[in-house]
């Protein structure tokens, strides 16, 4: 009884603790999206000329358990564990994922993100900045060479960002929000959660940020495109473009970017890996099964009716 009483006073006192020192969450303000054309039509916006140079930055490789990776209810998820295990030893219980920064170049907006990758802390400590009871179960481990994290290559490549789109607020994808320049604008989803849990599982990857700009995917500017839904133009220019996919956080996006050498369709985590885009498996760390079954869904259509369209998935290229 009285170990009882001891826990439940300590986790009272590491909340109100926590609480009291945390940093007030970023006010939000809507994504002012340019003026575009009303077209829909996917034949006529694939043909529109090309302004972006696009490159995926790794930054490091974290450890994370098998069953936020896939869906472990799906049947051919198991079938595909027993299959490695049968080759390789005992059924894995976790993965090495790679973890991105996709950097678009463009001639007038300048040097834009998708995803922050991680930042140098991750070379020092198993889980980097990550925090809380939990931690431990959702990165177990990381690898960071020398060089490899975010800052280094911005540094290294004369990168000079001057926007931030996030596919969604896990920590994995906005850690390296620290150490980029202070004030540039940072993009989600209008419903994304910022996943801040005192003591459970919380970072400090958005304390320097003072505000958020939301993406309304019910808003103005927003055209249905045949198969992927709903898409924002974001640059006015047909150069970037967000796409709805929620399911495996409330505002997850993804992005379709028109590079100079050819589009990419960056999945984020509506598919972590090659495996389970191609099977029609959906992340096991999904808010909304049924919408993520949708959003990978139509992401899958997209690409069957695009070959040409290269696909770079949350974890894996």
């Amino acid at each position: 009884m009285k170990k009882s009483v001891i826990f439940v006073f300590v986790a009272v006192l590491g909340l109100a603790i926590t609480l009291l020192v945390s940093v007030p969450a970023p006010k939000r303000q809507a994504y002012v999206v340019p003026e575009t054309s009303e077209e829909a039509d996917w034949e006529q916006i694939r043909h529109g000329s090309s302004k972006v140079t696009f490159k995926t930055l790794l930054t490091g490789v974290v450890k994370v358990p098998v069953s936020g990776m896939l869906n472990l209810d799906n049947p051919k998820t198991l079938s595909y564990l027993q299959e490695k295990a049968a080759s390789e030893g005992d059924l894995a219980g976790s993965v090495d994922v790679e973890v991105y920064a996709h950097w678009i170049r463009h001639p007038e907006k300048g040097d834009i993100f998708i995803d922050s990758g991680l930042d140098a802390r991750f070379r020092n400590t198993a889980r980097g900045s990550l925090k809380g009871l939990i931690s431990q179960w959702i990165v177990e481990d990381s690898v960071q060479l020398a060089g490899q994290d975010i800052l280094s290559q911005v540094e290294e490549s004369n990168i000079n960002v001057k926007m931030v789109f996030l596919t969604h607020v896990h920590g994995d994808h906005s850690s390296g929000l620290p150490v980029l320049p202070l004030g540039i604008p940072v993009v989600l989803g209008k419903n994304e959660s910022l996943h801040q849990y005192p003591l459970i599982m919380y970072n400090d990857h958005f304390d320097n940020v003072s505000e958020l700009q939301t993406l309304d995917f019910d808003g103005p500017g927003v055209l249905n495109v045949v198969p992927l839904g709903k898409m924002i133009d974001l640059l006015g220019d047909g150069s970037l473009w967000a796409i709805s996919t929620s399911g495996h956080t409330a505002g997850h996006v993804s992005y379709l970017v028109n590079a100079t050498d050819g589009w990419v369709l960056l999945t984020g985590d509506a598919s972590h890996t090659r495996w389970g885009f191609e099977n029609n498996v959906v992340p096991g760390w999904s808010e909304d099964e049924r919408l993520a079954k949708k959003s990978l869904e139509a992401l899958r259509t997209f690409s069957r009716e695009n070959m040409d369209v290269r696909v770079v998935f949350g974890h894996e290229r």
